[in-house]
């Protein structure tokens, strides 16, 4: 666990968030170091109705080297992964989601990842056919963030405008009200087929087979054990049956393992990652002094981008809390180098917009 405390503000003028991110992308990215040993299981990254509670085998699971074919992201995408970070001061009133402005950015920023003419266009684009669709978002202290609920509104709308019923739509680890306030369908409980993660084979949630398209809403954050935790985390130890197998390391190569599975990638069809407010110290769970109003969310096919974009935004605001201890994310840097995604700075295009109204 990161030992650093939040430092009251100086009088002395501190850099913005956009002239010191180039510089937090570089520092963070680097020192890719396991996670401290011993250190204790933080809770999972998925609510207990993903999947049942299980303990850690005595050994780790030896990590053998996976031939799983480049996901589709990787050919889309050209020789660099678009990432679109969408700012608004507008966006939080307090600790309120303006749903309004949110509305705008996500709608720009969905524009902005396709290229598209209308955000019809652009939904076609994603989905790419989908009949089914799973929003998967992060519960793990979600009640106290309370970014969850109005992203999931903005979401489904901006689905049922595009022409997908919402009956078609389920809506996984969100708000449990939501699915009647919204009439979208309910995730279905239990396990369906398997991926290899490691040297073991591992059964992936029936909600997540069930859909065509998944979109993956993670919340940006530190964490214990992994660095940070974003769209990838969101995905990895929530869609198997025994999480609790893949901490050692940092998680890595495991988070890559499972993102990167043919049966996962295939389905994950956007990456959209929360810095509406963001868990700078103390993660995964939060409490109101770890959190910061980050006013942003970012979109990406590549999630191994789209959580590398963040981690730089995740150390700005450490940096602008006094935090100044460096974020060690092994599973970062170990997607990479099994091509599940792009994470040096030169590979990825990042796209920053900012909504003044």
């Amino acid at each position: 666990m990161d030992s650093d405390t939040a430092k009251q503000d100086s009088a002395l003028q501190r850099p913005t968030r956009r002239q010191v991110l180039g510089a937090a992308l570089g520092a963070t990215l680097a020192p890719i170091l396991p996670a401290a040993a011993g250190a204790a299981t933080p809770p999972g990254e998925g609510g207990p109705s993903s999947r049942p509670a299980t303990t850690a085998p005595a050994q780790p699971p030896a990590s053998q080297p996976l031939s799983n074919p480049a996901p589709w992201w990787m050919q889309r995408s050209g020789p660099r992964s678009r990432v679109v970070e969408v700012n608004s001061r507008l966006v939080l009133r307090s600790s309120v989601v303006d749903v309004v402005t949110l509305v705008e950015m996500m709608d720009q920023g969905l524009l902005a990842l396709t290229s598209a003419g209308d955000l019809g266009e652009a939904w076609r684009s994603v989905l790419n056919g989908a009949q089914q669709v799973a929003v998967k978002f992060n519960s793990v202290g979600a009640e106290l963030i309370a970014t969850n609920a109005a992203i999931a509104r903005v979401l489904v709308d901006s689905l049922r405008r595009a022409g997908l019923p919402t009956k078609a739509i389920t809506l996984v680890e969100a708000p449990e009200h939501l699915a009647d306030e919204l009439g979208t369908g309910q995730p279905r409980a239990g396990w369906a087929e398997s991926i290899r993660v490691g040297s073991n084979v591992e059964s992936l949630a029936r909600y997540f087979v069930d859909a065509d398209a998944v979109i993956n809403v993670g919340t940006l954050k530190t964490h214990q054990i992994a660095g940070m935790s974003g769209c990838m985390k969101n995905i990895s130890h929530a869609v198997i049956r025994r999480p609790g197998r893949y901490h050692a390391n940092g998680c890595a190569p495991f988070v890559g393992h499972v993102v990167g599975a043919p049966p996962v990638a295939s389905r994950l069809r956007l990456n959209v990652l929360s810095a509406l407010r963001v868990v700078i110290d103390g993660g995964p769970d939060a409490t109101e002094q770890q959190l910061a109003s980050g006013g942003a969310v970012l979109m990406s096919f590549d999630p191994v981008a789209v959580d590398s974009v963040g981690l730089g935004l995740l150390s700005v605001e450490r940096r602008r809390r006094g935090l100044t201890r460096g974020l060690h994310v092994p599973y970062l840097a170990a997607a990479g180098s099994d091509a599940v995604g792009r994470w040096h700075a030169a590979d990825v295009e990042h796209i920053a917009l900012q909504m003044e109204s």
